[in-house]
């Protein structure tokens, strides 16, 4: 094992033995567990948003029927309805994130790595290309990957996660 895999193995928080998973187009047992974890804490947070987003829309439709103020009534609705937007987009992350734990396989990219750094108001965001695929990553990640070299690259199937990486 070159020196490399090792940073990007603590970069992606994989092991060998999910490497060698991985290499076989499969999911080892602990990327499930990292998976279910993701999708434990990604409807915590969703159902978190959803009670308080019914609390404060609840809130503008009452004070607005009391006080016959027609915009706060429209904020409430406004909010009920992008309430609905953001559950539709949890409920797609559960679903994904599911149906990459149901099939347990791994899709992989191959190819020249291109790195990207995105310039944005609120700070950068650190994007990779390999064979057609863009990927988000942190900057820890992003600085381990080397510009213009060939790589293959291991993640899930619908949602997307980078499992793990390895330099050919």
């Amino acid at each position: 094992m070159t020196e490399h895999t090792s940073a990007l193995m603590t970069a992606l928080n994989f092991t060998s033995e999910d490497l060698e998973a991985n290499r076989q187009s499969n999911l080892s047992d602990a990327q499930s567990q990292r998976l279910k974890s993701i999708r434990q804490r990604n409807t915590l947070i969703g159902v978190m948003i959803f009670f308080v987003t019914v609390i404060i829309a609840t809130l503008f439709i009452f004070f607005g029927q009391q006080n016959q103020n027609t915009i706060l009534s429209g904020i409430g609705g406004i909010l009920t309805v992008l309430n609905a937007v953001m559950m539709g987009v949890v409920g797609r992350s559960y679903m994904r994130t599911s149906a990459d734990l149901r099939d347990g396989g791994v899709q992989v990219l191959e190819g020249k790595l291109e790195r990207v750094i995105k310039r944005g108001r609120r700070g950068d965001n650190y994007l990779i290309r390999v064979d057609n695929a863009s990927i988000y990553v942190t900057q820890d990640i992003f600085l381990q990957l080397k510009h213009e070299k060939r790589y293959r690259l291991y993640r899930t199937r619908m949602s997307g996660v980078l499992l793990s990486a390895e330099r050919i």
